[in-house]
Parts: structure tokens; sequence; C-alpha cells
């Protein structure tokens, strides 16, 4: 045990593989949905290395630093498109909610903090844990080692950010994701969440039968069918319209086998007796459409032998922004094309017929390669398999970031500055969201993204766990029980707060949707599944997209904030 120790002090690179190592273990385990998850498992299992190695394991501060911009400006780049899209039009008011619960939260963790003497660090640990927002950490330590204030003080303040943090994530996490899910639906008036969820559903076009909502017993075919001598002639549109009609769902026909040859129809093109024909769309329609009774199907390899495309695009055309699932599916450049997905902000939405699309959505999209390549010149950029990350884009982007941020005024004795890690954020989030306007630069593979997102932040809290350890247990044996409290208050009050501005202020917003804008603005991913459990949906998801966005920008800026007015 002594030689692990030793060779740990010594090569220090070690200890925070290793604390990344017990910290992802750690964070796959969950109740519920909720669980510690990979960011606190890893500071926890940093601060135990730390306390146990003591003052001679410490690793240079430049690595966490390094990683904790990787982070930050990978942040901002995947919700530049969300946060832009919440400034304006219908997001405004879902982002003025986000605005709204950050300015309570922080609030509170400054005023529960100036009651009880808290200096800078413990008051941003508590912000960062009460509110579940992991990126207060670092930029909190950055603001207290611009502060005028001996290197002594600045460590000490700094070594409080994680303890406080710690001691307060867990209750941030669990009394969210309890107090979305049980108490903040009955303050909204809903008596039957389940019930509400579905209301809303049917009200934006989502349900079972929607052609374009697919899971993993509802897919999008393509069958083939010898018609029968009965069958009366008709032409390819009255076909689809009929067939639509008896069905509910919208079908298509792909393809023609006629006297031998293949045809390749237009909806002006007759549909036979004795015809072959190519049927593509939800198995479901085609069950319930019923064509057994004018045709046999038939295994004709060499007419479904056809190429078929399924891939991402981004929506960058601004005719599109604002629009519905459902005017997308009337335009005749939409036909044999179906939407299987859409992505926002890194969260799967569901959708219907009413859901509105904004530019930066990501639509997963299927259809025969032909077409599927001429309607994505009409939509925006196709994400195409590439492993190759833009590390231009990355690495100058976090550079002038960084450097933006550099600068400081001094009001009062407080210097005041973005700092770099604040820096490399909002350039992330500029150019982010260019590359949703224009998407010709910065490709940055999902697996990338997951790397510098997840093992940036990760990485960045292993090292600051390993260098806060030796005070820790010092620290949580001072501020214990009392911390903890407070990081309740600084977890419900918001939430409380705004979940009666929400009923009051907010009242044309369905309630079912306000319960998504709570764990958003509070960026309270795990409460988001415990939320979707009790809903028996994934409908409030459409109201968490935008206040995430702005609740991860909004409270990552605030750690700066609380410092500077707790030093004050």
């Amino acid at each position: 045990m002594h030689w692990i120790g030793s060779v740990l002090t010594e090569h220090p690179e070690i200890a925070v593989f290793l604390a990344l190592g017990i910290g992802f273990f750690v964070g796959k385990f969950s109740y519920k949905g909720i669980g510690l998850g990979s960011v606190t498992g890893t500071l926890l299992a940093g601060v135990v290395i730390g306390a146990m190695l003591g003052p001679d394991l410490n690793v240079d501060p430049v690595v966490k630093q390094i990683f904790f911009l990787l982070f930050l400006f990978s942040l901002g780049y995947k919700l530049g498109p969300q946060f832009v899209a919440g400034l304006k039009g219908s997001g405004l008011p879902q982002a003025l909610f986000a605005l709204l619960l950050a300015i309570v939260g922080f609030g509170t963790a400054i005023g529960i903090s100036t009651t009880l003497g808290y200096n800078p660090g413990l008051a941003a640990g508590l912000a960062g844990g009460g509110l579940t927002q992991s990126s207060i950490i670092g930029v909190a330590q950055d603001s207290i080692a611009g502060l005028p204030i001996s290197k002594e003080t600045a460590q000490t303040w700094s070594d409080l950010v994680p303890v406080a943090y710690a001691v307060t994530y867990i209750f941030g996490t669990v009394g969210a994701a309890l107090y979305v899910s049980l108490l903040a639906p009955r303050f909204l008036g809903i008596k039957d969440l389940p019930a509400a969820a579905k209301a809303l559903e049917t009200k934006l076009g989502v349900h079972d039968k929607n052609p374009d909502v697919t899971s993993a017993y509802q897919q999008v075919v393509r069958r083939a069918y010898r018609l029968h001598d009965s069958f009366v002639a008709t032409t390819v549109s009255a076909f689809e319209a009929e067939a639509q009609r008896r069905s509910g769902v919208a079908l298509f026909v792909a393809r023609i086998r006629r006297d031998g040859t293949i045809i390749e129809p237009t909806l002006t093109d007759p549909v036979e007796p004795g015809d072959t024909v190519v049927v593509s769309g939800h198995q479901t329609g085609l069950i319930e459409d019923h064509l057994d009774t004018v045709a046999d199907e038939v295994d004709d390899q060499a007419l479904l032998d056809f190429p078929i495309e399924e891939l991402t695009v981004v929506l960058t055309n601004r005719e599109l922004d604002g629009q519905t699932v459902g005017q997308l599916r009337q335009d005749p450049r939409a036909r044999r094309i179906f939407l299987r997905s859409i992505t926002r902000g890194g969260q799967d939405v569901p959708f219907g017929t009413e859901t509105t699309v904004h530019a930066g959505d990501e639509l997963r999209a299927q259809g025969p390669l032909p077409l599927l390549e001429q309607g994505i010149k009409y939509v925006g950029f196709p994400e195409r398999t590439d492993p190759k990350t833009d590390m231009i884009t990355v690495a100058l982007g976090i550079t002038v970031g960084a450097i933006i941020g550099v600068p400081a005024i001094t009001i009062g004795n407080v210097p005041l500055s973005l700092t770099t890690s604040v820096g490399a954020l909002i350039v992330g989030l500029i150019l982010g969201w260019r590359r949703s306007k224009s998407p010709t630069f910065g490709h940055v593979p999902a697996g990338a993204q997951w790397f510098f997102e997840t093992v940036g932040l990760t990485a960045f809290v292993a090292v600051v766990g390993i260098n806060a350890g030796p005070g820790f247990v010092d620290g949580l044996r001072q501020y214990g029980l009392q911390l903890f409290l407070a990081g309740v208050a600084v977890t419900l009050v918001p939430l409380i707060v705004m979940t009666f501005v929400g009923r009051f202020a907010f009242r044309s917003t369905d309630p079912v949707l306000i319960l998504g804008m709570l764990t958003g603005a509070q960026t309270t991913t795990a409460a988001v599944g415990t939320l979707q459990e009790t809903a028996k949906s994934s409908i409030p998801l459409l109201g968490f997209t935008v206040p995430y966005a702005i609740g991860n920008i909004v409270l990552s800026i605030g750690g700066a904030v609380v410092v500077a007015v707790m030093a004050h």
C-alpha cells in the first residue's frame, strides 16, 4: 500500500486516471434515474485519493485548466443554436424563465452565505451544488485566483469550493427530482400528471399513429404487393390519398413493376391491376390499410432493392425556422422522406404534427437516396459520418476566448473580468451558433463532443478533488450540517418560487411544459428522467431544451458573480 502511495505521489497523472476510473464506475449506479453521476463520483474519488495521500500529492493546476477550457468551449459550441433561439421568438419566454430562476437561485445563495458569514469559496460551492451546475467550480476558482488577496487565502477559498459543492450536490439532485415530479405538479394544479401529459401529446399531435414517431415496434417499412385483377385502376396520387384515408397515416407508392419493367413513378402515373407496387410507410399503416383485400404481398427482391439513406441534417434554412413538423410534411419535397427523431441541445425531444422546429435542430431523416439528397439542400447541412474533428476551430476558438477573458476592470477594490473560462464559453456559443447558420466549418463529431464535454469536466474535477483532498475533511467537519441545510434552501427556493411564477405569470404555457422548464433552468438532468417516468411521457422535454441552454450559460457565468459579490 505504501508503494502504491509513493507511485501516485511521484506520478500524479496516474492518480488523475484512477479518480476518473473510480468516478465513472460510481456514476454508473442510479435508482430511478437518480444517482451521483460521473462528475460528482469523480470529484469524490479525487477527494478521497487526495485526503489519503496528503499534500505530497499535487497535480499541476494547468492540467485542470486545460480540461476545463475544453469543456466550456464544447458546452457553448453545442448549446449555441439553442441559446440564440431562446433569445428571440417563441423561445424568449422560456429564456426569461431560466434567467429569473438563476437570479432567484444566486440571490438565495448569496443571501444565505452573507447571513452565515461564508467566504466566496463556500458561497460559490453552495451555489454550484444547490443549483447542480458543476461548471461553477472552475469559474469560481478562476475568479478567486484573480482577487487581490494573499495566495494562502486564495488557496483556502478555492479549496472550499469543491467541499461546499460535494456537500450540497446530492440533495441538489435528489431534492430537485422529487420536487419536480411529486410536489410541483400539485402546485401547478395538475391532478393527474400522466393524463395531463397525454392530453398535451394529443394537442400537439404526438401519438402512436404519427408516421414520424418511431420506436422499437414502430418502424418505417417498404413492402411489395401484386394488385388483384379486381383492383380498380387509379393514379399514384389517388392511391396514396385513399391509403392515408383508410389508415390515418401517410403511405407512398415507391416503385411499380409493370410487364417486367420497373418504374419510378410520379404522382400522376397510373396504378393498374396486375402491377406489383412497393408501398412505403409506417408498419401500422400498412397493416391497417387492408391491402390484403386487393393485393397479395410478394417477395420481389429486384423491386425492393433500391438505396435508402438515413442521416442527420442540421436545420439552417431560415424559411423553415419556426415551422411545424406538419407544415414540413406537406411540402412536396418531403414525399417519401420520414422524420425519425429531433435532437435539440443534445436532447431527443418528442414531436408530432404541431411540434415547432428551430435553427440548429438536428433532424434525423430517412428516405430514398436521391430524394433525401435533394431535400438536404432545402433543409440544411448533413452531418455525415466523419471521425475527424476540426481542431483548427476548436483550438483557435479556445485561444481567442481565453484571451478575451483576461482583461479586467476594477470596481471598488475588486477586479472583475470574464476569466479565461467564461471567455472560452462565450466564443464557443458564438461559433456554435454560427455553424448552425453556415455549417461548412467546425465539424465536431458526436464522439469528440462527448470527450470534450464529459471527460473535460470529469478530468477537471478529478484534479480539483485531488488537490483539495487534504483540506476536505476539515472543511466538512466545520461546515457540514449547516452547509447541507443551506444547500437544501438553495435547491428548493428557486424551484418553488418559479413554480408559482410559472403558474401565474406564464398562464399561456401548459403546466406540463413548465415542469420541463423547471428542470432545464436548474440544469437538473437527473430530474428529467424522474419527471419522464412519473409523467409516463417525454413530452415535458419540449419545455426543457431552451431553459437548459440558457441555464447552463447563465449559471456558469454566475459563479464569477457570486465570488465578486461576496468578495466586495
